[in-house]
């Protein structure tokens, strides 16, 4: 699933460069696209995030056009990793690249849970 970000004024630092703290919040909008539009599900997530990860490829400027793409890199019994890549719109060249891993939870029991199998056959769609 590509699509394009929309950039905020203030994810940029003084030299007008992409905050590299941004690419995390990135990272969360493309889950939450995934989760909503593909998996059909609602934003109160029935996972956490577990691990997060970001590599700083070229630069983004203020004003430049950017496009995020996530897919499902693994599938694992209570886990899996989305894989993201940021990509400046006008060359299609990386920005940066990254992961996540995914735990499937249950809030009321403060467990981890195994993936349901409906949403296991979704996960790979993405």
């Amino acid at each position: 699933m590509r699509f394009p970000l929309e950039t905020r004024y203030a994810d940029y630092d003084s030299k007008g460069h992409a905050n590299n703290a941004v690419y995390l919040t990135y990272f969360e909008i493309a889950r939450h696209r995934a989760w909503v539009d593909c998996m059909h599900g609602d934003a109160d997530f029935p996972f956490i995030v577990a691990e997060a990860t970001v590599r700083y490829v070229s630069e983004a400027m203020i004003g430049q056009s950017l496009d995020i793409e996530i897919v499902t890199s693994e599938v694992r019994t209570k886990a899996w990793v989305w894989s993201y890549v940021i990509r400046a719109t006008e060359d299609d060249r990386v920005v940066a690249e990254g992961r996540t891993v995914q735990v499937m939870y249950d809030y009321a029991a403060r467990r981890t849970v195994t993936i349901p199998d409906a949403f296991r056959a979704m996960l790979t769609t993405i």
